[in-house]
């Protein structure tokens, strides 16, 4: 690929390139040239980086959860919005900081631990055990490798261990949980008149003038979302060769030439128990500690009693140490070297150290190694021999596709004539992406939306989308970002107008009222009378009382107590206004509170000041640290 730019950049044209890139080295010297931000990166935090890719895809995965949280409710616009991308970043920011900040206290995940985490994690286990098929199938389903799997999950848990330090350190009183307990159980008493919105809706007159003004002053909320639509090739082997074809002396000449291939290993049943040093105390009091065991053992003690009792690998003490079936490289060296000295089951090894700590082994079963027959074997050597002619054709087929892209990139026909590849074409997406298909790709999203593709109406440089899976694409259509015609939207928009003109008139016939007491001296009772409306007497309102309306809840738990005589107060109230008396405010009383309602109060507390001190120790980070945001590649 790089050989095919340096042929293309010769001659005069070399010449002017190289004149371009001189003009900074000039101005700037090299030094100042080389330290700007990455070209790749979105932000640069201290000496870290956040590439464009790696913030696209956390941006579409957290658009993707809010489609799914919201159903119906999600807007493809509103979560695209500048604001929004930028907020995301923040977030990207203030995570990275304390993945640092945890890295330079010292911080550090175990391989024991993560372990631990990974065998408790439901999604990689069958009947509550960790399974290592179900492992490697389900991160070959996310297209991960263990190794990518693992260091993601070492770093969020070593970030996760700052909230956790300050968590720990969070310290909440009784008084607190009191005082907390009597504003969450406080209660008021009021009295209302409601003044429905519904009652004007009749009475607002809205004029074609009024929606269009609406129309342009609010131009943003009637943007459709800029999208396209792709012709594309894709070359993947499984469509390029359908079936193997071998003689059937080839095929017993493969078995024989790889016979130990088709046996299944030989495969023992262990438990065992594991001694640590953070267990005992110290590396010698570990090993001194399986020593005694080890002893016990011999001298006619319960091995699943002791590893109950003793085990610090949690998951196989609980049964009684059995670790299930093991094959060959599935444990550290020095455990399976020791398990594979055993002779008989029921035999128990000396202490055994790895790195996780002292093992003693039992081995309880073996299952000897079963050959596979011919026949058993055949389907096997067919498919690897398939798969083998199909990559060896991929990649010739994947470096021709380079070569023809760059040799002319205005169009996809001599791609699938030369290669014998179907032209196929995607649904309309935008720059969120689609759901499922090419489009679902972040960097097939990138290539349609870039200017090489979108504004010059070029081919795509060849996409490797997955193992094996390669896609050159071509904009097919577009469709800008562009205001939707006011004829489309003009019935919404009159809607919305007689809504909130209808509830600014039940808000000043509210007003109104509340100066007519204050004026006349009338009281709550006998403007509902004279005026038609309903009285409402609540005498004791809780917070939890929602089906009064959480902007009105919200409202009035906001309102001061009042003195010696009630007050009157205008607040939303559904769908329109309602005057208010509120008569009174009444403290929960915090030994009516259960001790589990208590828990929760502390935990809230402490989770509140968590929240609080994380807040306080990001804005120093920020503060201490160079950041760098290019606005532009957002």
């Amino acid at each position: 690929m790089l050989q095919a730019i340096r042929d293309r950049v010769t001659g005069i044209v070399a010449i002017f390139v190289l004149g371009l890139l001189a003009v900074p080295f000039l101005f700037f010297g090299l030094d100042s040239y080389m330290r700007g931000v990455p070209q790749d990166a979105v932000a640069v935090v201290g000496d870290a980086e956040i590439s464009s890719s790696e913030f696209q895809t956390s941006f579409a995965q957290y658009r993707q959860r809010l489609r799914q949280q919201l159903g119906d409710r999600y807007s493809e616009l509103d979560t695209n919005q500048p604001a929004v991308r930028r907020e995301h970043l923040e977030g990207m920011i203030d995570q990275l900081l304390l993945r640092q900040y945890a890295e330079d206290l010292g911080l550090r995940v175990s391989d024991q631990a993560l372990a631990q985490v990974i065998r408790d994690i439901p999604a990689f286990q069958i009947e509550g055990q960790f399974n290592q098929d179900v492992y490697m199938q389900a991160l070959r389903g996310a297209g991960e490798t263990p190794r990518s799997f693992e260091q993601t999950l070492r770093e969020d848990i070593q970030t996760s261990l700052i909230p956790q330090a300050l968590s720990g350190s969070a310290v909440v009183t009784e008084t607190e949980v009191d005082r907390l307990i009597s504003l969450q159980r406080q209660t008021r008493q009021v009295s209302l008149v409601q003044v429905p919105a519904a009652e004007f809706e009749d009475q607002v007159e809205v004029s074609e003038e009024d929606v269009e003004a609406y129309y342009q002053d609010n131009i943003d909320r009637f943007t459709t979302e800029e999208r396209v639509r792709l012709a594309y090739v894709e070359l993947q082997p499984e469509a390029l060769i359908e079936e193997a074809e071998l003689s059937e002396e080839e095929l017993r000449q493969r078995y024989e030439s790889a016979r130990q291939r088709y046996l299944t290993p030989e495969a023992r049943r262990a438990s065992h128990i594991l001694i640590t040093s953070e267990g005992a105390g110290d590396a010698e009091s570990a090993e001194a500690l399986a020593t005694e065991l080890r002893e016990r053992i011999a001298e006619g003690e319960s091995f699943q009693e002791l590893a109950a009792e003793y085990s610090d690998d949690p998951v196989s003490a609980e049964q009684g140490g059995d670790l299930g079936w093991i094959e060959p490289e599935d444990m550290v060296a020095p455990f399976e070297e020791a398990l594979y000295d055993l002779a008989a089951a029921g035999d128990v090894s000396d202490p055994v150290e790895t790195q996780f700590g002292w093992h003693i082994i039992r081995l309880d079963e073996i299952r000897p190694p079963q050959g596979m027959s011919f026949e058993e074997a055949r389907p096997e050597i067919l498919e690897e021999h398939l798969q083998r002619q199909r990559e060896d054709l991929y990649i010739e087929l994947s470096e021709r596709m380079v070569d023809l892209v760059y040799a002319d990139d205005s169009s996809l026909d001599p791609l699938a004539e030369e290669l014998g590849l179907e032209i196929k074409e995607t649904d309309w997406f935008t720059r969120a992406g689609a759901e499922n298909g090419i489009a679902s790709n972040e960097e097939v999203v990138q290539a349609a939306f870039s200017d090489l593709v979108l504004l010059d109406e070029a081919v795509s440089d060849p996409i490797e989308i997955d193992r094996n899976h390669m896609v050159a694409v071509k904009v097919l259509e577009h469709e800008p970002a562009e205001p939707r015609p006011l004829e489309e939207v003009s019935d919404r928009i009159r809607q919305r107008l007689v809504t909130e003109r209808s509830r600014e008139m039940a808000e000043e016939r509210a007003e109104a009222l509340l100066e007519r007491v204050g004026s006349d001296g009338s009281t709550l009772e006998s403007l509902a009378e004279s005026e038609g409306l309903d009285l409402v007497s609540i005498d004791s309102l809780g917070r939890r009382d929602f089906q009064q309306g959480p902007a009105f809840l919200r409202e009035v738990f906001r309102l001061p107590a009042p003195g010696e005589e009630p007050t009157l107060h205008v607040l939303p109230r559904q769908g329109g206004y309602a005057l208010v008396r509120l008569e009174g405010v009444r403290a929960g009383n915090p030994a009516e509170a259960s001790e589990t309602e208590r828990d929760m109060m502390r935990r809230q507390l402490r989770s509140t000041r968590t929240q609080e001190a994380l807040e306080g120790l990001i804005a120093r980070l920020r503060e201490e640290t160079e950041i760098s945001v290019v606005e532009d590649r957002l």
